[in-house]
């Protein structure tokens, strides 16, 4: 992003009045805020003249305020009124997409666990963003994750557990709409045992899970510590 006034150089800041790009050049500091040098000069020529429209003004910073936080209720709303585009739809498509995504499953437990920390991390970064653009400060539209946490490639490249995923959520997804139609419950004629066996699914499967996950780590250990074995009774 280059400066409104030099083209040539590089923004490095935003005017809190015009909301223009601006280099170091232009840049002038007023009171913790970025002013451009043109609107400086501006509002020092009009210093003797008489303002107006002076009950006008807080009305629309009023409103405007109260735009925002409406937008801010919407996750990724209130980043593309700031103008980040990418973000906010990023944010959108994390919060919409994955209630889709559980509903079409049937796991309605895991819904507040991906829309509560969404719609927070929205909701703060939002006016946090509001208030470094008052302060004049440039922002860049970033993706959400601008920085790859751990490295995934080898979960994409374990065929046996992607397909393992998937057929437990195809699962989980068949007995809900199993579920739906009270057809297991039939199936039994035990509503207590059926109640039963629907409520323990998920917890043995992450029994299990955990079980399998300490198992395969404590293997490699094992196959380390048993070639030290002979070495130590050699040495006796």
């Amino acid at each position: 992003m280059n400066c409104n006034y030099h083209p040539n150089q590089e923004a490095l800041a935003l005017c809190v009045k015009c909301k223009n790009p601006i280099c170091p050049e232009c840049t002038i500091k007023v009171d913790d805020k970025t002013i451009c040098r043109p609107c400086l000069e501006r509002s020092l020529s009009f210093v003797s003249a008489p303002s107006f429209s002076t009950e006008i003004s807080p009305k629309k910073t009023l409103i405007e305020k109260f735009l925002f936080l409406c937008y801010s209720l919407i996750p990724g709303a209130a980043h593309m009124h700031l103008g980040l585009f990418r973000r906010g739809i990023q944010l959108m498509i994390i919060t919409f997409g994955g209630i889709a995504v559980i509903n079409f499953i049937g796991l309605d437990f895991i819904m507040p666990f991906i829309v509560i920390p969404a719609w927070f991390f929205s909701f703060f970064e939002s006016h946090h963003l509001r208030r470094r653009v008052e302060k004049g400060q440039a922002i860049v539209d970033q993706d959400l994750f601008d920085r790859q946490l751990f490295d995934y490639t080898p979960l994409l490249k374990n065929h046996r557990l992607i397909g393992t995923t998937i057929i437990i959520l195809g699962l989980l997804s068949l007995i809900h709409q199993l579920d739906r139609y009270s057809f297991i419950g039939n199936l039994i004629g035990n509503w207590n045992l059926y109640n039963l066996l629907r409520g323990s699914i998920v917890p043995l499967m992450l029994i299990l899970g955990g079980i399998y996950l300490i198992l395969r780590t404590s293997r490699p250990q094992m196959l380390e510590l048993t070639p030290e074995i002979p070495k130590v009774l050699d040495k006796e």
